[in-house]
C-alpha cells in the first residue's frame, strides 16, 4: 500500500437528465444542461485519479427519474467505469428520485448487480454494505452503513394494523433503524454511514422549502444514534451544508445547479440601488481516515477516524441568476429595464455563460410595451434568458376551494387535500407533481 490514509470522495444529487433552460449542443447532440452535469462529474473524475481515491460514497439521485433513458444510462456507467479504472471503489446509494414508483421494478442502478461489475457495489436496503477496496488501499473494505431513501406510506406498510400513532411509531422505526446499522460493525475495520434522508436540522433551499422534499425527517440525534462513525455522507438536501463537526455529518449538495433557487439573486430598485446574495459553491467533500497507528490517531490501534476537516473541492458549475426588479417604469419599460441590467453588470455580477431569469412586476397595461424577445438581446453574454414579468394587482385565484393567491405547490397540496379517494396516493401524487413544478420552474 502506498499511504496510510483511506481516502475517500463524497457527492450526491446529480439528476442527470434535466434539461430545463438548454439547448442542443452541437457537439453531442444532447441538451446542454445533461452536458453540464457530466462535465461536473468528469471534474469529479480527475480529482480521483491525480489523488488516488480509494472510495466514491455517492449519496443518491443519480437520474432525474426512475426510468433514465440507455443514453443517460450511459454517460452515467462510463464514469463510473473510469472510477473505476483509477482505482476506486464505488458506492451507489438509491435516493427517491432513483426508486421505481411500484414495487417489484428495478431500480436504475440493478444492470450493476445483475452484471456483478466489480468494484461497485448498490446500497437499495437499510443494512451495512461490505465495499471491498483496491490493494493500494491501507484496509481490504470499508464497511458502509446504508440508509436509502423510504417514505411514511412504505415505513407504514410494514406497521401492524392496531397501531395507535401512526406517526410515533414512524419515528420509533427510524430510530431503531438507524442505530441497529451501527450495532454490529468491527471497530477495527473502517466504517462510514451514506443516507439519503431529510435531517430536520438541515436548512432548505428555497424550491425544496417550499417543495416539502420529504414526508419523513430524521433528527440529527437519531442519525447518531448508536456508536457514532467518524464520517456521515447524506444526499437529498441540494444546498450544502455541515450539521455536525464531530461527528462530521454533511450534505455535499447537487454537484450542478438545478434550478434558480440554487443560483444568485440580484434585486434592482427603481432608484438603482442593487442588493446581492452570491450563490452558494458546488462540489464535493474529500475527506481522509486513518486507524491503527498511534502517531496518527492519537493513541491505541482500535478505530479509525478522520485525519483532518473533510475539504470542499469546488466544480465549475454553471451560473444561474435571478435578477429581479421593483415595478417597470410606465414610460419606457425597454429603457428601464436596460438601465437596470446596466446596473446589474456595474455591480460585479458575472452573467456570462449565466441561465438568467428577470422577474419583478409591471403594470398589465405596459405587458405589450416589453418586448421579451428584444430584452433577451439585452443580455448578449448569458446562455439563456428568461423575462417572467408578474402583472400588478393581479386578480386572486377564482377557483371557490382557494381563498387566496398561493403557489403552484401549495394549489397542488390544496387540492390533494379535496381528494379522499387519493388518500393512499396522496405522497406519491405530491412527489410527481412536484418534480413536474420544479422542472417547468428551473
Amino acid at each position: 500500500m502506498e499511504g496510510f490514509e483511506l481516502r475517500l470522495l463524497h457527492f450526491a444529487d446529480l439528476h442527470l437528465g434535466v434539461e430545463s433552460g438548454g439547448h442542443l449542443h452541437a457537439e453531442t447532440g444532447l441538451n446542454q444542461r445533461i452536458v453540464d452535469v457530466c462535465e461536473r462529474f468528469d471534474e469529479l473524475c480527475e480529482i480521483v485519479e491525480a489523488e488516488g481515491v480509494h472510495a466514491v460514497l455517492f449519496a443518491g439521485d443519480a437520474f432525474k427519474n426512475q426510468h433514465p433513458t440507455p443514453t443517460l444510462q450511459s454517460l452515467f456507467a462510463s464514469r463510473v467505469r473510469r472510477l473505476h479504472r483509477a482505482g476506486a471503489a464505488i458506492f451507489l446509494l438509491i435516493g427517491n428520485h432513483d426508486l421505481p414508483r411500484m414495487g417489484g421494478l428495478a431500480h436504475p442502478f440493478s444492470i450493476y448487480e445483475a452484471l456483478e461489475v466489480e468494484g461497485v457495489v448498490i446500497g437499495d436496503r437499510a443494512r451495512v454494505y461490505r465495499l471491498p477496496l483496491g490493494s493500494q488501499a491501507p484496509a481490504a473494505e470499508l464497511q458502509v452503513a446504508a440508509l436509502p431513501h423510504f417514505s411514511r406510506h412504505q415505513a407504514l406498510a410494514q406497521a401492524p394494523e392496531a397501531v395507535r400513532d401512526p406517526e410515533a411509531w414512524v419515528e420509533e422505526q427510524v430510530a431503531r433503524t438507524v442505530k441497529g446499522l451501527t450495532a454490529d460493525l468491527d471497530p477495527a475495520v473502517p466504517s462510514v454511514f451514506v443516507g439519503h434522508c431529510h435531517v430536520n436540522q438541515a436548512a432548505l433551499g428555497e424550491a425544496q422549502n417550499m417543495f416539502a422534499i420529504s414526508d419523513v425527517e430524521v433528527s440529527l440525534s437519531t442519525l447518531i444514534s448508536g456508536r457514532p462513525l467518524p464520517y456521515y455522507a447524506l444526499g437529498h438536501v441540494h444546498k450544502r451544508q455541515v450539521l455536525s463537526d464531530d461527528p462530521f455529518v454533511a450534505y455535499s449538495g447537487s454537484l450542478e445547479r438545478v434550478d434558480f433557487s440554487e443560483g444568485e439573486r440580484v434585486d434592482v430598485a427603481a432608484d438603482g440601488a442593487v442588493r446581492r446574495r452570491e450563490a452558494e459553491a458546488k462540489g464535493f467533500y474529500r475527506a481522509d481516515l486513518v486507524g491503527g497507528r498511534a502517531d496518527l490517531v492519537g493513541g491505541g490501534s482500535e478505530g479509525w477516524r478522520l485525519a483532518a476537516p473533510p475539504e470542499l473541492r469546488r466544480v465549475r458549475a454553471r451560473s444561474f441568476v435571478t435578477i429581479r426588479m421593483e415595478t417597470i417604469t410606465h414610460d419606457d419599460p425597454m429603457a428601464d429595464l436596460r438601465a437596470r441590467i446596466e446596473r446589474v453588470r456595474e455591480a460585479g455580477v458575472d452573467l456570462t455563460d449565466a441561465l438568467v431569469r428577470i422577474t419583478g412586476t409591471i403594470d398589465p397595461d405596459d405587458r405589450a410595451r416589453l418586448n421579451p424577445t428584444a430584452a433577451r438581446r439585452l443580455l448578449p453574454e448569458a446562455y439563456a434568458v428568461r423575462i417572467a414579468f408578474e402583472a400588478q394587482d393581479a386578480p386572486a385565484a377564482r377557483d371557490p376551494r382557494f381563498a387566496k393567491q398561493m403557489s403552484e405547490i401549495e394549489a397542488l397540496d390544496r387540492y390533494l387535500e379535496t381528494r379522499t379517494d387519493w388518500r393512499d396516493d396522496r405522497a406519491d401524487l405530491a412527489r410527481l407533481g412536484r418534480d413536474l413544478i420544479t422542472e417547468a420552474g428551473a
